[in-house]
């Protein structure tokens, strides 16, 4: 449904993920649903806020549902030189009946030349210590750890044929895990990446 600058929209899905059968379709249960609410008040901006009801998502908890909320705004511009910049804030929340709410969020940008586009990524997330896969003994089994993560890269295009491109590019993560976790990843965790990316044309 569509009013002005304001859509609202629904949907029915299977909640559960797929099976370990990756060659054949799973069968459609309908048993989940999801509202959203955007609002774009120019071209520039485009925000939403959404709420989701999804049934027994994980085969290991068969009858654990997730209620899944996110909200999240995006800004878009282009400078005096034709460059893009690009913003995305994102906040997201799990919870399950009975457990603690895990919380997420994500903030990005980048700045996209002719032929160059580096970018940064801030990302915090809450993992459960089931999640990672932990003693739960000696790391309590409803406890969350909090994970920060800083990345910085840049991409750039190395071939056009036509309106396709493809970019070489790399980046570097440096981690912040809860303190509980240095003497299992450390106190600086670093990780890095090099890719290539293909745009197709109608991209």
């Amino acid at each position: 449904l569509r009013y002005g600058k304001f859509k609202l929209e629904g949907s029915s899905f299977t909640g559960r993920e797929p099976d370990e059968d990756r060659y054949d379709f799973d069968k459609p249960l309908f048993d989940s649903r999801s509202v959203r609410l955007s609002f774009s008040p120019d071209r520039h901006w485009a925000t939403q806020l959404s709420h989701a009801y999804i049934k027994s998502p994980e085969p290991s908890h068969a009858n654990e549902d997730i209620y899944r909320t996110t909200a999240s705004a995006v800004y878009s511009i282009k400078t005096l030189k034709g460059h893009l910049v690009n913003a995305t804030a994102l906040w997201g929340m799990n919870k399950a009946k009975g457990s603690i709410a895990e919380h997420s969020f994500l903030l990005e940008g980048s700045y996209v030349t002719r032929k160059w586009m580096p970018y940064f990524r801030y990302e915090f997330v809450q993992k459960s210590s089931e999640e990672l896969s932990l003693d739960e003994n000696m790391y309590g089994h409803h406890n969350l750890y909090p994970v920060h993560a800083l990345t910085k890269g840049s991409g750039y295009d190395i071939y056009n044929l036509g309106k396709i491109r493809l970019a070489l590019g790399a980046h570097a993560s440096i981690y912040f895990p809860d303190k509980k976790l240095h003497d299992l990843y450390g106190s600086l965790p670093l990780g890095v990446q090099a890719y290539l990316r293909i745009y197709p044309g109608l991209m």
